[in-house]
């Protein structure tokens, strides 16, 4: 049975089709007005590309599709959510329990106005907390939140008001206007995070179900399909719909891409690793050390403050379609994109503003009739007459130096992002440290922000182009389930037994076997020191328990591994097959070597070359040599030769 892993970003949306012969990848351009219609596309195309003579009967060979995709980050970036409301403590109705002003600044009233902000006492009665219900309603609001003062360990009170407000508005008079506790989004006995993670979730919410809803309905009630669509989560693992909270799955796409190249460095014991994706609209960074991503013990989400454990990931506005403009002799990029639609001027979708794809097309690096497999033929014309105009008359010089500076300012803002995460993970500098670049320009960078980093090695992937696509592939159907709790030991354990049984029905109630998921422990007390375990046993929740007798939360990750992706083999050719040598000013006479992807297994060549894949293109600087392995996978070193 064959897998689908499909990664919607703002301008691409990529596919993986694991399970058969060889891998299949699979892209196309993401949709933002509805994500669903680039997901039925890409399911289309892999049916196509797998020779099935429709997508129903492709689909009958699939087992399960994994979806991640940048859709909840988009709305939050983008402060385009919907109407909310918010009940909390008397008192807190400005702060929303923060103690810095600059905290609240973050959600109100970006996120939440003001005026939509009750409190309740503790004192209020079914009468009160009906009028301060219908007040909110009555203002337009689309979903509400009950978030109270020391809501944990202890959430019984926001039960209560929510068993009232079910009571008093039924679902036909509610509609899609549905109250949500704080103390379930968040066990955590900080207010502030509680209530932020809650807003975060209920602003997101909407637009996350609906594309999901209507995509399973579209593959299960038009195709017939009876398989699984199972959801990408922040920590990396997958789980379906229904066990799915949206705050979950917010940067979960880029994520992914994070966890593939953790599973790559823990595969080949390399100890320090910036991992970085450049794709149509965004740049990402990331750090691993020893096989594990460096987490830090409290962050923010979109500027928004959180105190719990998050990954370091950080971004800037880089990407394919980055508008690049030019002004008091310096060149910017971004934070504008042209997305997929109309795009780069190169596309001749209607896009006049000059962008790093048309100085790369400038530059020679990509094919104006290879791009995307031969799928779109660019304008090479129309990339010089954009950056002749924005960029190479307001500084005064030709469109070659212009494009020039316009690559060398992608270099600097990648480097520079890559030196901050590495400054946040703690690394004093870069001795050690090899470069991962993926996404579908980070190998176009992944050499020249080495050089510019000093990191002497850099890895290229032959699945580099879906690479987070390949980190949903590897993952494992992961549940997560909290309680708080007290008293000791024996709390511990009848918690623990309670949720090892909910862990297992939910397993089996998906079609997995429950007997053979992993079941790991986390014990963690209000200073937030934590203690680790395995064991489903009552003894082993014992020994867990006096480890740490002053605990006051019990976490469950339940794991069942879906199986590994059969990575492509490449047969071992005589020699590497130079395409075409294509003019370049990046290369002296006669021009810039392009390689054939699969003619090099077994191989190295040295650069300035490139690495055409079909879905996929390379670029590797003078100075350095790349070596492929029988995977299609490849590293550049520094300062040898072929």
């Amino acid at each position: 049975m064959l897998c689908i892993d499909v990664d919607t970003g703002g301008t691409m949306t990529d596919t993986l089709v694991s399970g058969g012969a060889a891998p299949l990848l699979i892209k196309v351009e993401s949709t933002p007005h509805d994500v669903t219609v680039s997901f039925m596309q890409s399911l289309e195309a892999a049916a196509a590309a797998a020779g099935f003579r429709d997508l129903t009967s492709f689909l009958d060979e699939v087992r399960l599709i994994r979806w991640t995709s940048t859709l909840t980050s988009n709305v939050l970036a983008q402060r385009k959510g919907p109407k909310l409301g918010l009940i909390v403590s008397p008192g807190y109705e400005d702060s929303l329990y923060a103690d810095d002003p600059q905290a609240t600044a973050a959600v109100m009233p970006s996120l939440i106005k003001r005026e939509f902000v009750s409190s309740l006492p503790d004192s209020a009665g079914r009468a009160e907390i009906v009028a301060t219900l219908k007040s909110l309603i009555d203002q337009g609001i689309r979903r509400v939140n009950i978030s109270l003062k020391g809501a944990f360990p202890n959430g019984a009170r926001e039960q209560e008001v929510i068993r009232i407000i079910g009571e008093q508005f039924p679902d036909h008079f509610l509609g899609s206007v549905p109250a949500l506790a704080g103390s379930e989004m968040l066990m955590r006995p900080d207010d502030m995070s509680r209530t932020y993670y809650a807003l975060i979730n209920a602003y997101v919410h909407n637009a996350l179900a609906n594309s999901l809803f209507k995509a399973e309905d579209q593959v299960k009630v038009e195709h017939q399909w009876k398989g699984d669509i199972l959801v990408g989560h922040l920590n990396g693992g997958v789980a379906r719909i229904g066990k799915t909270k949206a705050v979950d799955t917010i940067e979960s796409g880029p994520l992914f891409g994070t966890h593939a190249s953790a599973h790559v460095a823990s595969r080949a014991k390399l100890k320090k690793v910036l991992a970085m994706d450049i794709g149509g609209t965004t740049g990402k960074a990331s750090a691993i050390t020893n096989g594990r991503i460096e987490m830090r013990p409290e962050g923010n989400i979109f500027g928004i403050p959180v105190r719990t454990a998050m990954p370091i990931l950080r971004s800037n506005a880089l990407g394919g379609g980055s508008v690049a403009k030019a002004s008091g002799g310096q060149v910017t990029l971004g934070p504008e994109s042209m997305g997929a639609a109309p795009g780069p001027a190169c596309y001749g979708l209607g896009g006049n503003n000059a962008t790093l794809t048309d100085a790369l097309v400038v530059l020679g690096v990509l094919s104006p009739t290879a791009f995307l497999n031969g799928r779109r033929v660019l304008d090479v014309d129309k990339a010089r007459a954009a950056i002749t105009r924005h960029v190479a008359e307001p500084l005064a010089v030709d469109v070659v130096e212009a494009a020039r500076r316009v690559r060398a300012t992608a270099v600097e803002m990648m480097a520079t992002l890559a030196r901050d995460t590495a400054a946040e993970a703690g690394w004093k500098n870069h001795k050690g440290v090899e470069l991962f670049a993926y996404g579908g320009n980070g190998p176009l960078f992944g050499t020249a922000v080495a050089e510019a980093l000093g990191v002497e090695r850099v890895h290229l992937f032959a699945l580099g182009t879906v690479f987070s696509a390949f980190g949903s592939a590897i993952s494992d159907v992961l549940h997560v389930y909290e309680c708080a709790i007290s008293g000791g030991a024996a709390n511990v354990r009848d918690a623990g037994l309670e949720l090892l049984a909910q862990a297992r029905r939910d397993l089996a109630g998906e079609g997995f076997d429950a007997a053979a998921a992993r079941y790991e422990w986390t014990l963690e007390n209000a200073a937030r020191k934590q203690v680790s375990g395995r064991g489903t046993s009552a003894a082993a929740l014992d020994k867990l328990a006096a480890r740490l007798p002053d605990a006051s939360l019990l976490k469950l990750d339940a794991r069942f591994a879906l199986g590994e992706v059969a990575l492509p083999e490449y047969p071992e050719t005589p020699a590497p097959h130079a395409a075409e040598h294509r003019a370049s000013p990046l290369a002296a006479a006669p021009g810039l070597p392009v390689y054939q992807h699969e003619s090099l297994a077994g191989h190295a060549v040295s650069g300035p070359c490139v690495v055409d894949g079909g879905t996929f293109t390379w670029l590797i600087e003078a100075g350095w040599t790349l070596a492929i392995d029988k995977h299609g996978d490849a590293v550049a070193t520094r300062g040898t030769k072929a």
